[in-house]
């Protein structure tokens, strides 16, 4: 009798020594790091996510509040807050940490580059998600991609006839089509269009003044609606989030040209001095999980190309084996970066140019 009662309490013991303070099993497939995340976020109790409509915006941030919880056995609370665009969004964080505040948001979601990435936290996601590519972290691993878009034309399927559907940049220029082109002027998303084999430092210029004088207007990220409603006919460069319109039913397409597309990946970051870096961690781990990466298509319409059983690989994937080139925008960055920035002051000068008009 006592034999069985001393073996039982060894048995609940060693149940115990399984289980965390936090509930979670002792072989639950979480790393090491993961689950110093999971302990240090449950301290934090809070994440703070300032953007806008990124990942369905207010209604995205309620849904992975309950999914992010729901993976790690946590009890957070997302606040969710309206804010400016990224690159504004970065000034901000600068600000707040060259007077030694804490960051008002926790996460940083689209625009990483050169210039602000030193805003955030290096860290090496393989141990938080193992079997991730290196490659899938970005400036010394400050950030990592959780979604991949495609740059080209964005177009009306009602409204364009099949065979006027634009098959090269030059197709935008016809005039049947004055004053229906929505034009984004940017180098850094169209870097690739000034390198020598496509058209050329000089040749990205001439294009973009002929195209702007096409133009029925300028248009930025989150415009594609106003081609499904017809104010518009095309938009392009688009910024490959009309995918999303068109798996509701809008009547919008993406075609890439012969000169060729762009690939842009989404990177996430933590500020340095964000509040609750911990919780940031699970946030951007459920991202990068199988069923973060499918919550991420349902809301964007895309995920990323370098992760198992990517959507936007196929995609890619099928104009490349048409033949069609398809540029990294980080790559093009990396390698000439001189050539984009020459590129982008003579765009910034024709756009201002064509506003005094």
């Amino acid at each position: 009798m006592k034999r069985s009662w001393l073996a039982s309490l060894l048995a609940f013991a060693t149940c115990a020594a399984l289980v965390s303070a936090s509930g979670r099993a002792a072989d639950d497939g979480f790393t090491p790091d993961l689950r110093a995340a999971i302990d240090g976020a449950n301290k934090e109790g809070t994440l703070y996510i300032t953007w806008g409509n990124i990942l369905g915006g207010p209604d995205g941030a309620r849904d992975l509040e309950r999914l992010v919880n729901q993976k790690f056995g946590t009890h957070l609370k997302f606040v969710y807050t309206p804010g400016p665009s990224q690159p504004e969004m970065a000034g901000r964080i600068a600000q707040e940490a060259a007077a030694g505040r804490p960051a008002s948001t926790d996460l940083f979601g689209t625009s990483m580059s050169p210039e602000n990435a030193g805003l955030f936290q290096t860290i090496d996601w393989r141990r938080y998600v193992p079997g991730m590519p290196e490659s899938n972290m970005r400036y010394q691993r400050r950030g990592v991609a959780y979604a991949t878009v495609l740059w080209g034309i964005t177009y009306n399927t009602n409204l364009v006839p099949k065979d006027k559907v634009p098959k090269s940049l030059r197709d935008l220029l016809r005039p049947e089509w004055q004053g229906k082109v929505g034009v984004r002027v940017t180098a850094t998303d169209t870097g690739f269009l000034a390198l020598p084999e496509v058209l050329g430092a000089q040749g990205v210029i001439s294009y973009y003044q002929a195209l702007l004088a096409q133009s029925g207007g300028l248009l930025r990220c989150g415009s594609e609606e106003r081609v499904s409603s017809g104010e518009f006919l095309f938009f392009f460069p688009d910024c490959g989030t009309g995918r999303l319109l068109a798996m509701h039913g809008a009547p919008v397409a993406q075609v890439i040209p012969v000169e060729g597309g762009a690939v842009f990946d989404w990177l996430a970051g933590i500020p340095k001095n964000a509040p609750h870096p911990n919780a940031a961690r699970l946030y951007i781990a459920y991202l990068l999980s199988r069923d973060g990466q499918d919550f991420v298509w349902r809301t964007m319409g895309a995920d990323s190309e370098l992760l198992p059983r990517s959507k936007m690989a196929a995609i890619v994937q099928s104009y490349r084996a048409r033949g069609i080139k398809i540029y990294n925008t980080y790559d093009v960055l990396l390698k000439d970066p001189k050539l984009v920035e020459s590129s982008q002051k003579a765009l910034t000068a024709l756009l201002q140019q064509s506003a005094n008009k």
